[in-house]
């Protein structure tokens, strides 16, 4: 079987995410907006993100009554007028259908998904290949490997989506985690695509401008704030025992990641008192613990598990049932990693704010109470910081717990001591 090194070689039926399969076979006039140049009216629509179209088919739109669609929307089209064009060099001419645009509409990915490559079980299943498979930890580790592997979207007021884990194990155990990884693209490695992928031993500091979404695994951190931890404290296999079982998955396994990332699930309102709840009970949790091993993010951890969650469900909403899961599965892996070695870090040493910081939340709660939602305009009317200090300011207020963000553009506060 071929496995691909890059995403748009790819020419096998197997190779295709679900979303993939039914844009280029069974649907026309129908796909993911990839635009020509510079140009906003000149467009092209792809089987995905991922993957550019096999059809000589542009599109145009010359009524100024015609919106713009956004890069990547997935849109289906009517067209009124056809108009075939010959483009190319001389030795290599093509014909081109340029189709002209009446009106367009926002398809959701979930009624394209009628040909799933694989169900989540089977893809939970893929992460256990490094594991004995009589061992009682092997479920929630690799449930924590394929929370990861789909990402989550940016929520809120955060500047990028992915999830940051913290992978607390000893070297069998990274050489482990680092072989699954072969399932991520190449491209994804890239701090120029849009969903990034970094896997390091060593703690560094990286903040791709172009990318939407940024998952690190960094092994044993100590500095940074991390979303989840996962803990290899399960009996593992000689690599030549799995190795070919993950290669021979890789194409079908990463076919399915590609479709759960074409999904950008919003927090709904009943999701959101639920997520305060959890966020509040994994603050007094981590902070009551005797023993860190590493720093927890609170802010944003328990709304991006909820996230990651809700896609691997295909699903464009992030319901309660998403939160308690992901709290719970977070849960789990706390104590696993409480028990794999002793810390001398102390919850003051991880959570002492910047005096801005500080000095913001006392404002903020001050003015308007605490668990309360705001806009982010009217926290930019009383703040005495600067744009770079707020920034700094909000991003570790959310590291502490002390606020997060239900949606674009707004803030919760939460109780909190300084």
């Amino acid at each position: 079987m071929v496995k691909r090194q890059t995403l748009k070689n790819r020419e096998f039926g197997y190779e295709l995410s679900g979303v993939e399969h039914k844009l280029i076979f069974e649907s026309d006039e129908m796909g993911f907006v990839r635009f020509d140049g510079r140009s906003r009216r000149l467009f092209y629509l792809d089987p995905s993100p991922f993957l550019s179209t096999p059809k000589r088919d542009i599109y145009i739109i010359a009524d100024e009554s015609v919106p713009i669609p956004k890069m990547n929307d997935l849109i289906k089209v009517t067209s009124f007028e056809t108009e075939r064009v010959v483009k190319g060099t001389f030795d290599n001419l093509v014909n081109i259908d340029v189709r002209y645009v009446k009106a367009w509409i926002k398809i959701d990915p979930n009624k394209l998904l009628h040909r799933k490559v694989m169900d989540q079980e089977e893809y939970i299943n893929f992460f256990k290949h490094p594991f004995n498979r009589a061992d009682e930890n092997i479920d929630s580790i690799s449930q924590c490997l394929a929370i990861c592997s789909v990402s989550s979207n940016a929520i809120g007021i955060n500047e990028k989506g992915g999830i940051d884990s913290g992978i607390i194990a000893k070297k069998s155990g990274w050489n482990s985690f680092l072989s699954l990884q072969k399932v991520i693209p190449r491209e994804f490695k890239s701090v120029k695509s849009p969903y990034f992928y970094s896997s390091s031993a060593v703690e560094k500091k990286i903040n791709p401008l172009g990318s939407m979404e940024v998952n690190l695994s960094i092994l044993m951190p100590k500095e940074t704030f991390v979303h989840l931890p996962i803990v290899f404290d399960a009996e593992m296999r000689p690599k030549s025992d799995y190795s070919a079982d993950v290669s021979f998955e890789i194409p079908f396994v990463r076919a399915h990641l590609l479709d759960t990332l074409m999904f950008q699930p919003e927090i709904t309102q009943k999701a959101e008192k639920c997520l305060t709840d959890r966020i509040y009970e994994m603050t007094e949790t981590f902070t009551s613990s005797h023993n860190f091993v590493y720093k927890q993010d609170l802010g944003d951890a328990a709304p991006k598990l909820g996230s990651s969650i809700a896609r691997m469900n295909f699903s464009n909403e992030v319901s309660v049932a998403n939160v308690r899961e992901g709290f719970d599965i977070w849960m789990d892996m706390f104590v696993h990693a409480s028990k794999f070695k002793k810390s001398n870090l102390s919850s003051g040493e991880i959570f002492r704010l910047p005096k801005e910081a500080a000095q913001l939340y006392l404002q903020l709660e001050d003015t308007f109470g605490i668990d309360v939602i705001i806009s982010m305009k009217d926290v930019e009317t009383i703040s005495l910081l600067s744009p770079f200090e707020l920034s700094n300011a909000i991003a570790a207020l959310r590291n502490a717990g002390a606020i997060y963000s239900p949606r674009l553009d707004f803030i919760k506060i939460l109780s909190f001591k300084l």
